[in-house]
């Protein structure tokens, strides 16, 4: 049957399909997804019945009162991973939402507390995690009083949030002002010295300092600046510092579940 000059056709064909199969075969052993669901942090997870993943619960859209965006994305990433397992039936709740705030995070992804965040992380902001794609994008303002729009930045005293050492790389004040400190170095040659940057230890402190003329401006996220904002006599100055964007992250040596996650919101069009 596979001999002679008709058998060449068919001898053809079927190399062709064998190849393709192979292909086809290797693609399905080298999806990313199969191999990080044999991951030891995934196999945890499966061990412990459910993803832990540290929430925040004061963000007005993104995590407020148990809803918002970064609710909706842990349940998804819950359910994703959760599902793959050989035990787990539906019947229970596959996401365990631990509630954390900026100054808690990093602790608890230490210690094992959680297995992921999802709570304002900045992408790329700190080599000891592993993030997923932005799932939101946060820019960053200054704000000054209506009419100085277009002020010398470089001659005005800026206000911004303090941060503790421990956490001012990866939650949304101290990444806004790293922002504002990183404006300033590309501006150096221009006159801008951080020396007429000062700190607050809270939004409602920022704004009082702006509205009785303490400082010329503030930097702030468009998040907090919602929350914090409302009722305020404000402008926002032309000057662009930069954006924030939130990822979700987990530690650098258990990013499998990042790396899910990355898949997860590239499929939801993140």
């Amino acid at each position: 049957m596979l001999k002679g000059e008709q058998g060449k056709k068919l001898r053809r064909a079927l190399i062709i399909a064998g190849a393709a199969a192979a292909v086809i075969l290797l693609a399905l052993l080298l999806r990313p997804e199969p191999v990080l669901m044999n991951s030891a942090e995934i196999a945890n997870v499966w061990n412990n019945g459910v993803l832990r993943v540290g929430l925040r619960n004061d963000v007005p859209r993104l995590a407020e009162d148990g809803t918002g965006l970064e609710w909706e994305i842990a349940q998804a990433l819950a359910e994703r991973i959760m599902s793959n397992s050989d035990d787990y039936t539906g019947d229970i709740p596959a996401l365990e939402a631990v509630e954390v705030t900026s100054m808690s995070v990093g602790a608890k992804l230490r210690d094992g507390s959680i297995d992921a965040a999802i709570c304002l992380m900045p992408r790329g902001a700190n080599a000891a995690y592993a993030y997923s794609r932005a799932y939101y994008d946060d820019p960053c303002y200054i704000l000054v009083k209506p009419g100085n729009e277009n002020a010398d930045m470089s001659k005005l005293k800026v206000g911004c949030i303090q941060s503790a050492s421990s956490s001012n790389l990866y939650v949304p004040s101290g990444a806004t002002r790293n922002l504002l400190f990183s404006y300033y170095s590309d501006y150096k040659d221009s006159g801008y010295n951080t020396a007429n940057i000062t700190g607050y230890a809270s939004y409602t402190d920022l704004f009082d300092a702006l509205d009785k003329g303490q400082v010329d401006a503030i930097a702030i996220n468009e998040l907090m600046l919602n929350k914090y904002g409302e009722g305020r006599a404000y402008a926002k100055h032309t000057a662009d510092i930069g954006t924030l964007h939130y990822a979700v992250a987990t530690l650098s040596a258990n990013s499998a579940i990042a790396t899910v996650a990355d898949m997860m919101l590239s499929e939801m069009g993140y």
